[in-house]
């Protein structure tokens, strides 16, 4: 493989030609390596076929440099280190021959080693002055297995670059992909299906990109543009612009145009725009993929993409709050909890062993069962004992009962707690847990025991 530099020396240097050089290079090639604001090295073996030798692949960039108005060095060589530092430390046009590399380079300073784009510590330049070794020739000529020894792998390098030894691919500077796109309307619409078939057909551009790219989409902003309805009263401004902004952060990397379509539909059906909307902006926040290996005897899982659709619709009837998993807090208040988003997670769930019973007869257990909400109750008390209950499918007089149990919690919150609770025997046989609100005296039937 042959490759090309084009170096500006700083004397030549200027802004007009730093900005055209660049463009000089695409000329020939489109893998260019920027090394620095005034190095670029490309490849030259494809253009061996359309123009024959390195000489007149030599001659005819150095006439696109002339059109371009260009002074800058030229080189050509077997790998790029080579042709980079050939081309900083020598004037006007050089070939080197393949297997001439380190005669090439001999004269070259050891300490210009150091400037080029060398990964590698300038103590260890103290290190070779300190032995006399001043060109990459003094360099080459020591043994390789003495420079491991005492060098190590940074030593080695210096010593192949010297040589003209170090084969590597071009550092190409990749483009940034955009991953954002809009569209200004020709009048404004008020209505969310033709806003949906604009935003499918986006979605699929932007998902494009995403697979193109090995990435998917974790969150998804929409900003709408939205038309000033005017009063009755006022003229209408139809310059006037206000922007509605909606943000989806998705349980999973997604990157399917129409699941992210379907749930940007459910969202904005429940929190659209109140104005016509005359332009939109939709991006993506991409991130890597989500990969799992599903297990051979674990039982089927719907698609986390369905499953998030499926969930979107539900909490459209039953609203957001109501959808996800419950979550015990951390508080002694019965039954608190809160819902948190449903996650979907790559790893299989982890079985616990269930302790087995330990057998005493002597100790009897009973199970109970909450009823959630709590049942609103009428109780009629003897002092303070409970003596008759009356809820829905609940009735009748108290035999015996067990009580009170007070409780209560987070008094330095907004929502304190504070309760009375009784264990009554009904003369319908059941046996009930009972409580009463401190605070509003109202009584509740919390569960049955089995």
């Amino acid at each position: 493989m042959k490759y090309a530099c084009l170096h500006i020396p700083a004397t030549h240097g200027s802004s007009t030609a730093n900005d055209h050089f660049l463009n000089l290079a695409l000329q020939f090639s489109p893998a260019v390596e920027q090394t620095s604001l005034t190095t670029v090295v490309f490849p030259v073996e494809p253009l061996l076929k359309l123009f024959g030798t390195p000489h007149r692949i030599a001659s005819e960039i150095s006439r696109y440099g002339y059109e371009f108005h260009i002074t800058a060095n030229l080189s050509i060589a077997g790998n790029p280190d080579t042709a980079v530092l050939v081309a900083k430390h020598f004037s006007g046009v050089t070939l080197v021959p393949v297997g001439n590399e380190a005669n090439t380079l001999s004269n070259i300073p050891l300490a210009d080693l150091f400037t080029h784009d060398v990964p590698i510590d300038l103590m260890l330049l103290d290190v070779l002055e300190r032995w006399g070794l001043k060109t990459c020739e003094d360099l080459a000529l020591l043994p390789e297995h003495g420079v491991v020894e005492r060098l190590g792998p940074a030593g080695l390098y210096l010593r192949d670059l010297a040589l003209g030894k170090i084969n590597r691919p071009l550092r190409i500077a990749q483009d940034t992909t955009s991953y954002e796109e809009g569209m200004n309307l020709d009048y404004a619409v008020d209505t969310l299906e033709p806003l949906l078939f604009l935003f499918g057909r986006t979605l699929s551009e932007l998902c494009g990109r995403l697979r193109s790219q090995s990435q998917a989409a974790r969150i998804l902003r929409t900003r709408l543009q939205l038309a000033r309805v005017a009063d009755a009263e006022a003229e209408p401004n139809p310059n006037h612009k206000s922007e509605f902004v909606c943000e989806l952060e998705f349980p999973v990397p997604l990157d399917d145009s129409r699941t992210m379509l379907k749930l940007l539909q459910l969202h904005l059906e429940r929190h659209g725009p109140d104005a016509p909307v005359i332009g939109f902006v939709l991006e993506i926040e991409p991130v890597a993929p989500r990969r799992m290996q599903g297990g051979l005897f674990l039982p089927p899982a719907p698609a986390p993409d369905k499953l998030q659709v499926t969930l979107a619709r539900i909490a459209g009837m039953v609203g957001e709050g109501n959808v996800g998993s419950p979550e015990l807090l951390n508080t002694h208040r019965p039954d608190a909890f809160r819902m948190r988003p449903t996650v979907v997670s790559d790893a299989a769930p982890i079985k616990q062993p269930i302790p087995a019973p330990q057998q005493n007869s002597s100790v009897l257990r009973l199970a109970i069962r909450v009823f959630r909400p709590a049942l609103y109750a009428r109780v009629y008390v003897a002092g303070i004992a409970p003596k008759q209950v009356i809820a829905p499918g609940v009735q009748g007089d108290v035999i015996e009962s067990s009580g009170p149990w007070r409780t209560s919690g987070d008094w330095w919150t907004e929502t304190p707690w504070a309760r009375d609770e009784w264990d009554v025997e009904l003369n319908d046989g059941a046996l009930y847990r009972i409580y009463c609100e401190s605070k509003t005296r109202e009584w509740y039937v919390h569960a049955v025991y089995d």
